[in-house]
Parts: C-alpha cells; sequence; structure tokens
C-alpha cells in the first residue's frame, strides 16, 4: 500500500489544460521554450507541467491509498489475478507492459526519458508513467506522475546485471578419454565431457524496495581450451566415457590433434567452462519491463586435466 498523487491526462479528449498549453506554445518563441524547462507559469490551478507531453496535466489526489504498477490490485485479499474495474479478468502484463489496477485501470510503462516532475512536486520520489487502457476493447493513453510513498519502482534489469557477478555458475572440471594416466595419438579422437551433476540452471534472487528480482542461468555449451591454442565447443555437456565401450561409440564432444611440436610427444593441458544464458523476472514494486535477457555468460573453469600425445609409428619389414 503506498500513499499516492497521481496526475492524469487523457490523450484522447481536448482538455482545456491542453489548449491553454497549446496555446501557449504556439505563442513561444525557440529561445523562450528552454525557459520552459519547469513548464509555463500559468498552468491552471491544480495541474502540473509535464515536459514529454508538452502539456498542463490535471492533478488527482485519491481519497485512499492505491497500489502502483505491477503490485496487486486488492492487496490482502488473498487474490493472485488481476482484473478490471468491472471485476472481469485480465492478463496481468501486455506487451511487455504491467497492468495498473485501480483507480487507473491500465498497462503501464514508465516514461523514457523521464521528464522533470510537475511545479510543486520536485521534492517527490515519483516518475512519469504512461498507462494505455484497452483491456475491455477500447484504447486510450494517458500520463500519470506517480508517487510511491517514497519508495522508487526498482529496475529489475540493473539489479539482475548486479546478480550476474554473484550467481553460483558452476565451475567444469574437465574429463577426457584417453584419461591422463594414458595417451593419445595425432588424429585420434579424444572425448571431452564435464560431469552431469555440474550440467544444471543455477539462480539468485535479491528483494529491495518491494520488488523480488530472480536471475536464472540456464548452461547452453560448453567451451574447451585444449591447450595447443585450439578451442573446442560443444552443446551440452559431452558423454562420458564408460570402460568397456567400443571404439566406434557416438558421441557429440571430441577433438582430435593433427599436428606435433615435439617429435618426443606432446602434453597438453585441458580445461572446460560452460558458457550459461541469463534471463531475469521482477515482481513487486517493478518499475518497467518485468522480465528480460541478459544474453551469456562464460563461467571460470574448474579443475583442469592433461593428455599426452604421440605420434604412431610405421615399422616398415625389410622381405
Amino acid at each position: 500500500m503506498h500513499a499516492n498523487s497521481t496526475l492524469t491526462k487523457a490523450a484522447t479528449t481536448a482538455t482545456s489544460c491542453l489548449a491553454l498549453a497549446a496555446a501557449a506554445l504556439l505563442l513561444a518563441t525557440s529561445s523562450s521554450q528552454s525557459a520552459w524547462a519547469d513548464g509555463p507559469e500559468d498552468c491552471p490551478p491544480g495541474t502540473g507541467w509535464n515536459a514529454n507531453l508538452g502539456a498542463c496535466i490535471q492533478i488527482e489526489i485519491p481519497g485512499e491509498e492505491t497500489p502502483g504498477p505491477g503490485e496487486a490490485p486488492n492487496p490482502g485479499g488473498g487474490e493472485t489475478v488481476c482484473r478490471d474495474k468491472d471485476g472481469s479478468e485480465v492478463s496481468c502484463t501486455k506487451d511487455g507492459l504491467t497492468w495498473w489496477g485501480s483507480p487507473h485501470w491500465c498497462y503501464a510503462e514508465p516514461d523514457d526519458p523521464q521528464g522533470p516532475p510537475p511545479r510543486g512536486h520536485e521534492d517527490e520520489n515519483g516518475m512519469w508513467w504512461t498507462c494505455q487502457t484497452g483491456a475491455s476493447g477500447t484504447s486510450v493513453s494517458f500520463a500519470v506522475w506517480w508517487v510511491s510513498g517514497g519508495v522508487a519502482p526498482v529496475d529489475g534489469a540493473a539489479v539482475a546485471r548486479q546478480l550476474m557477478v554473484t550467481i553460483p555458475y558452476e565451475l567444469a572440471d574437465a574429463k577426457i578419454a584417453p584419461p591422463p594416466t594414458y595417451h593419445t595419438y595425432i588424429s585420434y579422437k579424444n572425448w571431452l565431457w564435464v560431469e552431469s551433476g555440474q550440467w544444471h540452471t543455477v539462480s539468485a534472487t535479491e528483494s529491495l524496495r518491494g520488488a523480488t528480482v530472480t536471475l536464472i542461468a540456464t548452461p547452453s555449451y560448453v567451451e574447451w581450451t585444449m591447450g595447443n591454442g585450439d578451442t573446442a565447443s560443444c552443446v551440452g555437456p559431452g558423454r562420458e566415457w564408460l570402460k568397456g565401450m567400443p571404439e566406434n561409440a557416438p558421441t557429440n564432444c571430441s577433438y582430435a590433434y593433427d599436428e606435433m611440436e615435439d617429435p618426443e610427444g606432446d602434453t597438453w593441458t585441458v580445461s572446460a567452462q560452460i558458457s550459461y544464458t541469463l534471463a531475469w523476472t521482477c515482481t513487486g514494486n517493478c518499475g518497467g519491463a518485468t522480465s528480460g535477457d541478459l544474453g551469456s555468460q562464460l563461467a571460470a573453469a574448474g579443475d583442469s586435466t592433461a593428455i599426452t600425445v604421440y605420434q604412431r609409428q610405421t615399422v616398415v619389414k625389410k622381405k
């Protein structure tokens, strides 16, 4: 529940406020417009200037506390669905916007960029929002100046970016066959994998100012560093080599060395890193979008392994 003061303007209605602002704008020169950053001095009583809209917006002070964008329309009532003013159920999100119940009954998003606050509201911790009605078939846009009782809406994407450095990524332990206790040969297919227990989603959550932001990282591929300057990418964790498998057993992750640096044999250090795709959600007092993607993140490597490579020798028998 938040103490609110709101300013609204119906975009489809030619109000007297808009007429006054339009007339004033027609009379203003380009040099005088810069002095209007805070709006004209003659906005009618009970209105405030919205620089983005170029209009005096009527101030409405609700008679009781009302929820903000993204909050349940009936706090404390135990209802988890969103409803229109006639009681019908509506989608809680639409085209990236969040449903805002009483008294506005619209889908809302914060203005970007934000204009200066209306005159007389400079000390309020508020934001300009654009409301889009249409849940019941009609469509009207209007602007709202919303003060959340001193609690600013949370930028979910910004919080999620901070969580990127705290999320518990798996540090992949590299596995290879043949194992370090044996050796391989030039052009021989060597199996690569990470343990299945390291292949899973990880997440981090932070709650602040009435909002909860969760970042989920889903593993997508493993990047292998083969020690000789080459890298290999494999979708998924790879298939573990088990003793007794036939030599032609299939795997989706392998690598073959094609040349040697030392005629006596090369020993290479092999490491693995899991790449994650990142997605976030925000619930509660969220400003703007309530979900999004942050691309991919390559986690650090865990324990490395080693492999020794030899050249097969051809023996020519004399007749």
